[in-house]
């Protein structure tokens, strides 16, 4: 027994730091069970409940170059229900100072955030996993809200950031806007095996932080993806917003843009959000999101989206427990086509 205790001790040590004495190699995780309960009011849809969970494991290793510059690297894999992947949190950095050089993605501060506070998940993380939301088009129920606007967070490509008093600024490149990293090494993706957009690079640029006021926090962002011979135009999306932490309470609001480069639709998205920090481990949110569109023949939509969400957050320190009732009506500009969505949520981190 005191043999495999000292083999296990040493297994564990050769975990957490390996390579050399200033690297460091960690494995972190977490792991997610959530419950849905949705209803479709216009009654082409019928009432829908499950479960679901998302489980990931991330392994990062960080430490000092020899010529004094400082790096970390890491990859995740990541279950969402059985279905398993790779291709989140891929990267290597490079950090001089105040000034980030990151190749890879899903890393880099990207256009997937919003400067409204909230207690749980975005509207289109709970909404999208919902039958009425997610099985048709955009203009015929589909949700039409969208928080990251077409980030191209998910695509391989290198960001520069830039830390300030004032907050981050991010310029991301990515080479093809098809290109998730997921070809083999030293190899080139093939055309066959993309989609329109294979060889179109894109770009992104983010701001967030609290231009140097205690409590505030400011975001911008623009992303463009250039048009191929299918798209009518480049596909781009351009948010901004801002929020106010009181204290206990914050308040915000955040504004997105979208051209879709297809087939030309845009949507335009207004959003506001305030949090209350009820105690240490309690807190409550509301929120409201209107969405409007002009569709394919630049006519705008006949009805607006609207988004109304409730949420509260528990603290159990290892375990976190969120609840979110979203109340959606016209979905997706489509005229009583309504649903209500109660998401439950717990997890924890390991």
């Amino acid at each position: 027994m005191k043999k495999q205790l000292l083999l296990t001790s040493a297994l564990v040590s050769g975990l957490v730091a390996a390579g050399s004495a200033q690297a460091e190699t960690k494995i972190t995780g977490d792991y997610k069970l959530s419950y849905i309960l949705g209803e479709s009011k216009n009654g082409t849809q019928k009432s829908e409940q499950g479960m679901g969970r998302e489980t990931q494991i991330n392994v990062s290793k960080s430490g000092d170059l020899d010529n004094g510059l400082k790096y970390s690297t890491g990859f995740s894999f990541e279950a969402d229900g059985n279905t398993v992947s790779a291709d989140e949190g891929v990267y290597f950095q490079v950090s001089a100072g105040n000034t980030d050089i990151l190749v890879g993605m899903d890393k880099a501060p990207n256009m997937d955030t919003s400067a409204v506070p909230r207690v749980g998940e975005n509207a289109a993380t709970g909404l999208n996993a919902y039958g009425p939301t997610s099985t048709q088009n955009p203009g015929s129920g589909k949700l039409a809200y969208s928080q990251s606007v077409g980030s191209i967070y998910g695509k391989a490509g290198i960001a520069v950031s830039q830390n300030t008093d004032f907050g981050k600024l991010t310029l991301n490149y990515v080479p093809n806007t098809a290109d998730t990293g997921d070809a083999a090494n030293d190899m080139v993706k093939q055309s066959s095996n993309v989609n329109a957009n294979d060889g179109k690079d894109g770009y992104e640029a983010t701001f967030k932080g609290n231009l140097g006021v205690d409590g505030l926090t400011a975001y911008v962002g623009k992303r463009v993806s250039q048009k191929n011979g299918t798209n009518e135009k480049d596909d781009e999306g351009k948010a901004y917003g801002l929020a106010y932490n009181f204290g206990q309470i914050s308040v915000g609001a955040n504004k997105s843009e979208r051209i879709h480069g297809d087939d030309g639709q845009e949507t335009e998205t207004t959003e506001f959000g305030a949090t209350f920090a009820a105690s240490d481990a309690v807190t409550l949110g509301i929120g409201y999101a209107e969405t409007e569109g002009v569709n394919a023949s630049g006519t705008s939509e006949s009805a607006d989206e609207e988004i109304t969400y409730v949420q509260a957050g528990y603290n159990l320190g290892a375990v976190t427990v969120q609840a979110t009732y979203y109340s959606s009506d016209n979905i997706g500009f489509t005229q009583a086509n309504d649903a209500d969505l109660l998401l439950l949520r717990i997890g924890t981190k390991f």
